[in-house]
């Protein structure tokens, strides 16, 4: 019997035997060559191969969880087809005389020599781990090596690998696996979102996983914890028998907590607290049909851009709000506006290479400088909110003038509209994402302007923390219980109301059962999350004594260390 910790990636405890994964060793002898045409060819057909192998991916991805899925695809194959690297890699060859796969190795090094210069950010990282799948397939192609994939796992599997690539978890098959772990990987990679997406325990960062586990060897896995992951190999029968209890009050729990999905989330004095989801595409709005949504908090529009090589037009958006309206009706839809930059990249939008992109061109300061994309993507919104109660949100304001500008542009789409005939909304309320400590400072004046605002916890925590929570040397100090970021929601929450305008929370820390408590004794006035959260969020809600929460907010705010603030939600809550 062995144990292991790692971090917890999704939420779930599971018993299952392990599959070792691994991928065969891309081995060749570098030489030189005398036909530099023939290899010229022979990279050609690899680069094409790739790119089909990764249209498959794409197609199957979309088709089964969306297009914000897919789009991790889109990427590597915009890098597939991507003739000046292709061109790169062929010059090399006929300079060095060398075979395909050792000029295509000396760019890739080049490439990943310079991510590792700029810094670990989410940005880089992601675009290196895309980088670094797509090179793997173009070597396994010219070498001729057969692919070795997921799609054939057993049955009550619990895949183990080293890492995994996002086209590994694509071509999982997952009504096979029961869960995912993982030595390499942090809590927002590709395996976690598609492992938190399909409801699968998933752990990421546990050490010798591989070189401590055999094939078929029984694995108990948990990630209950929403922080530490606990995996026992070979476990004895007393720890067997003492997990399958475990696993069956929490799926017992799981199933109860379900029936409250469709009850009020009102406490115990009558206060309620507004539940919402997060969505990105026409799945996940469906799946949170499903869990009782009946408003959401957080539609991401990146998914239209993201999965498309051009500008997405003015009717497709417009079919899709309008939808997500309908279906919501009553309840409200707040759709954000288009937020790429900083660690999101768009094949069909182009913007300028930056040395730090999370303090760049991004959220808002995009759409401003876009003005005509931005006003397509307005009218758009604006038309929708014609068939539901649908509100907009822009993200990353910095200061009350950028709102003011959106503003504009919101005229000036309502006098296009006007003239044209259309049906629109033009009372459409307008919102400010709070992400930055900027917009906390001025949230009493941008109360006066916008209709509400809707704190981004993620980003708001990256940015009073001065900690980017992907960095692994900085890690640590990334806490979303931090006595700064709960001062921050306190006053955004405050000025808010003094404005006579509600405040919510759309980040990570709304769907955190520890985090709910000291939230709704803070003043929030309504918490949006992943669909598959709603149900507990529910269920916490309709226990707690609003005015305890408020006391116990108010020590909240009076602790010194992320440490003693969840010591003590632990112990009252």
């Amino acid at each position: 019997m062995r144990f292991l910790e790692g971090k917890s990636a999704s939420a779930g405890i599971c018993r299952g035997t392990a599959y070792l994964f691994s991928v065969p060793e891309l081995k060749f002898e570098p030489g030189v060559i005398e036909d530099t045409d023939i290899e010229g060819q022979r990279l050609e057909k690899a680069f094409s191969d790739t790119f089909n192998e990764l249209s498959l991916i794409k197609s199957g991805l979309s088709e089964s969880l969306g297009e914000e899925y897919g789009h991790i695809f889109r990427a590597q194959m915009t890098m597939a087809e991507d003739e000046e690297f292709l061109k790169d890699t062929v010059d090399i060859i006929l300079e060095e005389k060398c075979c395909a796969e050792q000029a295509l190795t000396a760019i890739y090094d080049g490439y990943s020599e310079l991510f590792a210069s700029l810094g670990e950010d989410d940005y880089n990282r992601q675009r290196l781990a895309d980088l670094t799948d797509v090179f793997k397939r173009i070597l396994r192609n010219l070498l001729g090596i057969q692919e070795v994939s997921l799609a054939g796992v057993p049955k009550g599997s619990i895949v183990m690998a080293e890492d995994l690539l996002p086209s590994d978890t694509a071509m999982m098959n997952r009504n096979n696996v029961l869960g995912i772990i993982s030595e390499k990987g942090g809590v927002t990679s590709h395996v976690a979102i598609l492992a938190k997406s399909l409801g699968i325990p998933a752990a990421v960062g546990v050490a010798n996983a591989m070189s401590e586990a055999d094939q078929a060897m029984e694995v108990l896995l948990d990630t209950s914890d929403f922080e530490k992951a606990s995996v026992c190999l070979n476990p004895d029968n007393e720890k067997r028998a003492s997990f399958l209890t475990k696993m069956e009050d929490y799926n017992r729990r799981k199933r109860e907590i379900l029936l409250n999905k469709d009850l009020e989330p009102v406490t115990l004095d009558g206060k309620k607290v507004e539940l919402s989801i997060n969505i990105g595409s026409i799945e996940e709005l469906e799946s949170g049909l499903e869990f009782g949504a009946k408003s959401i908090g957080l539609l991401r529009t990146e998914f239209f851009f993201l999965g498309s090589q051009s500008l997405p037009d003015e009717e497709k958006q417009f079919r899709f709000y309008r939808t997500a309206a309908e279906k919501m009706a009553p309840g409200m839809v707040v759709i954000r506006t288009l937020d790429i930059g900083g660690d999101k990249e768009v094949s069909c939008f182009s913007l300028p290479k930056e040395d730090n992109p999370f303090l760049g061109l991004r959220g808002i300061r995009v759409s401003l400088k876009y003005r005509d994309m931005f006003k397509t993507q307005l009218r758009a919104i604006m038309r929708a909110a014609a068939y539901g109660n649908v509100k907009v949100m822009f993200p990353m304001v910095a200061d009350v003038s950028e709102f003011l500008l959106a503003k504009e542009i919101i005229a000036e789409a309502v006098g296009e509209l006007k003239a044209e005939g259309e049906v629109y909304d033009s009372d459409l309320e307008a919102g400010v994402m709070v992400e930055t400590p900027a917009a906390v400072l001025l949230t009493d004046l941008l109360t006066r302007k916008a209709d509400f605002v809707s704190i981004g916890t993620n980003d708001l925590t990256q940015y009073v923390l001065c900690a980017d929570r992907i960095n692994e040397n900085v890690s640590s100090y990334y806490r979303l219980f931090s006595p700064a970021v709960f001062r921050a929601l306190k006053m955004t929450a405050e000025n808010a109301h003094q404005n006579g305008r509600w405040a919510g929370i759309c980040g990570e820390l709304g769907g955190m059962s520890l985090a709910i408590p000291v939230l709704v004794g803070l003043g929030i006035d309504e918490l949006s999350m992943n669909a598959r959260q709603l149900p507990e969020a529910v269920s916490i809600i309709r226990k707690l004594n609003y005015e305890e929460c408020r006391l116990a907010a108010d020590k909240v705010l009076s602790m010194e260390t992320e440490e003693e603030i969840k010591d003590y939600l632990q112990s009252k809550f």
